[in-house]
């Protein structure tokens, strides 16, 4: 089980730096950057959907909590996706990946402020 799960994160790592890539190439060729990310993530809820369908009941899809941090958590990725490739197309994709990727230490500063995280060796 463990050598599935890390080939399936290898290719989640190769897909999204795919995207990115692809992205830069579609806004080359005159697209806007709201439409590459409105596609990234048309695609990314289809093959979610697709996952839902395939799975056995038990997926707590009749809660709303559930519902509401999944929400949330979209508008977040939706963000995420939209600035990504308005960064990349007033810039370039090398310097939308390096301020991308520092996304996980302004996560770790911004929880130390808000008291969310207590600091530990």
């Amino acid at each position: 089980m463990a050598r599935v799960s890390t080939a399936l994160v290898i290719v989640a790592a190769l897909c999204w730096g795919l995207s990115g890539g692809l992205g830069g190439v579609l806004m080359a060729e005159g697209w806007g950057a709201l439409l590459v990310s409105f596609y990234r993530g048309a695609i990314g809820l289809l093959f979610v959907l697709v996952w839902l369908v395939l799975q056995p009941a038990g997926h707590g899809l009749r809660s709303r909590r559930l519902w509401l941090w999944s929400s949330v958590a979209g508008l977040g990725v939706a963000g995420n996706f939209a600035f990504y490739f308005l960064s990349i197309s007033r810039g370039s994709v090398a310097v939308a990946a390096t301020l991308m990727y520092c996304a996980p230490v302004f996560v770790y500063l911004v929880s130390f402020v808000f008291r969310l995280e207590q600091p530990s060796r």
